[in-house]
């Protein structure tokens, strides 16, 4: 995401059209099941599995596509030739446990263009380094309408911690039904090899200002623990709404290096492109 404030935005509002009933699929005789979570959607998971919407709701008549139910168990078939298939085909698996939150979060500016943020979190017990997932906009049949690739904001995600990516698309196509997204890289990062230094974060505060479209300011301190010096110092706040879903967030460098054991003073500001932010959470690493 630039690094200026974004224009003023409004959460993009989409319908999930009721699929034709009378699609006949053409499923393997060994489909897989999945278990709906929080914030899928019919298109989503017919992304997922490179189907169309048609074929998963045929193979699932009972389920109501404008009302998933959490927890409940669909039928996946698996179609060949699907036209969504070839895009998610191309997400090669990563052998490491990364996963995305539930679904990106989309908002429409001022200006028609539409950011897409997902965060992505590292489960695992070793650090993550190049990251990056596909975010794809679907239509009603489940095809891709657009797609852009989303790099992680920080270099270097350390176990038990999240780092938020985004993507730009210049418009809305008209017929989307939802956005999906998909790791695409994520590679282990070699303990004598990390390609950034992790920073400590202390005392931080934040508040909102007095400045239109919902700017928050976070300040504190970073701290170099390490034993090496940071050539510069990235900062990452992202913030979330009530419901624990992104609703901005902000990559800032700051100049001048710290040296190894050295403390700072800092002060980032992000603004929220989808009502206030009711927490945030704010990483820092040094660059080599």
């Amino acid at each position: 995401m630039p690094s200026a404030t974004p224009t003023p935005a409004v959460t993009l509002q989409v319908a999930t059209p009721v699929p034709p009933p009378t699609y006949t699929p053409t499923p393997t005789p060994t489909p897989v099941t999945y278990v709906v979570k929080k914030g899928d959607t019919l298109g989503g998971i017919a992304y997922t599995y490179g189907i169309s919407v048609e074929v998963l709701q045929a193979a699932n008549p009972s389920v109501q596509p404008a009302f998933l139910s959490i927890g409940a168990v669909l039928t996946i078939p698996v179609v060949v030739d699907s036209s969504a298939s070839n895009l998610a085909a191309a997400a090669s698996p990563t052998p490491v446990p990364l996963t995305l939150n539930a679904g990106p979060a989309c908002y429409q500016q001022v200006t028609g263009a539409l950011y897409c943020l997902v965060e992505a979190r590292n489960s695992g017990a070793a650090p993550v380094q190049n990251v990056s997932a596909q975010i794809a906009l679907i239509g009603p049949k489940g095809e891709v309408l657009a797609s852009e690739t989303a790099y992680s904001a920080l270099g270097l995600i350390l176990p038990g911690n999240a780092s938020p990516l985004a993507a730009w698309f210049p418009s809305v196509p008209p017929a989307m039904v939802a956005p999906v997204a998909q790791v695409v890289s994520a590679e282990p990062a070699l303990a004598g090899a990390l390609p950034a230094i992790p920073l400590d974060i202390s005392s931080p505060q934040m508040a909102p200002s007095a400045a239109p479209f919902g700017l928050w300011t976070v300040t504190g301190q970073v701290r170099n623990g390490s034993a090496a010096a940071a050539g510069s110092v990235r900062l990452v706040l992202t913030l979330y709404d009530r419901q624990k879903q992104m609703v901005g967030y902000r990559l800032e460098s700051l100049s001048g290096g710290l040296a190894a054991g050295a403390s700072r003073d800092f002060s980032i500001s992000a603004a929220s492109l989808g009502g206030p932010a009711e927490s945030y959470a704010i990483v820092a690493e040094g660059a080599r």
